[in-house]
């Protein structure tokens, strides 16, 4: 019963850890991350269209 608890430990921390360095150094806006010199990509503002 231990053994399964510290790796229910070891689990969470494994995983909260994963989260703040995918969050922090990984995670780009798709509009930075998509530009190309053929899309016309700009904020995710001016490209909508408004009626």
């Amino acid at each position: 019963m231990r053994a399964f608890l510290a790796s229910l430990v070891v689990g969470v921390v494994i995983a909260v850890a994963a989260s703040f360095v995918l969050n922090d150094n990984f995670q780009v806006d798709a509009y930075s991350a998509f530009t190309t010199e053929g899309a016309r990509v700009g904020s995710p503002g001016d490209n909508l269209i408004n009626y």
